[in-house]
Formats: structure tokens, sequence, C-alpha cells
């Protein structure tokens, strides 16, 4: 279960704290626009509170919630569920696991 995952979008600093909002029980009707992730990034601004998935850098699950180490994210059995399903490049860590969504043209030469 996925407790917290911070969002780097491509067009921003590092520094600036955006949460994937997931919600088992809501339902997201992408039928009209099927790039866009409607309100899913917390945070103002995001474009009026959409973003495309291709403006999305990585995703960040920490194994720390909200830095109290007594609030633990199970990170070996995201990387797991998230190998399930494909081939990601992914980066973990002692504090986080990192899905990379967009990489650079920079940072491949």
């Amino acid at each position: 279960m996925v407790l917290e995952c911070r969002v780097k979008l491509m067009w921003e600093d590092e520094g600036v704290k955006r949460l994937l909002v997931i919600d088992e029980y809501a339902s997201y009707n992408f039928d009209y626009y099927d790039t866009a992730m409607e309100a899913m990034i917390s945070g103002s601004p995001v474009l009026n509170g959409w973003c495309a998935y291709k403006e999305i850098e990585w995703l960040d699950f920490p194994r720390f919630i909200g830095n109290i180490e007594s609030e633990k994210q199970d990170i070996i059995s995201i990387q797991q569920k998230i190998e399930e399903i494909g081939q990601f490049r992914l980066e973990l860590s002692d504090d986080r696991l990192r899905l990379y969504a967009y990489i650079p043209v920079s940072a491949t030469s």
C-alpha cells in the first residue's frame, strides 16, 4: 500500500514539494483527456489543477512518512509491484524508492 508519493515535475526545482494524490476509493474519468492527471498532483499552481503525465520527471516513495521514523512505508513491496507491471528505471536507497518517468537526453549521453 502506498502511503505517500512525492512528485517532481520537469519544469520545477527539486525543492518544490508536490504529492501524487492516491485514493483507492476515488475514480478518475480520463475519457475526455487521457494524457492528463486531473487534480491528482498537489500544490499550486499546477496548470489550474491539471498536469500531463509527460511533465512528471520522477516519483519518490519515501521510506519514512513526514520525517517520523515510526511511520514507515514498505518501499520493497512497492518496488516489487512496480516491477510486476513492467520495466522502469528505479533507484533504491535507504530512505526512498525513486521511479524515473522522464529522463532528459543530456542525462543519457
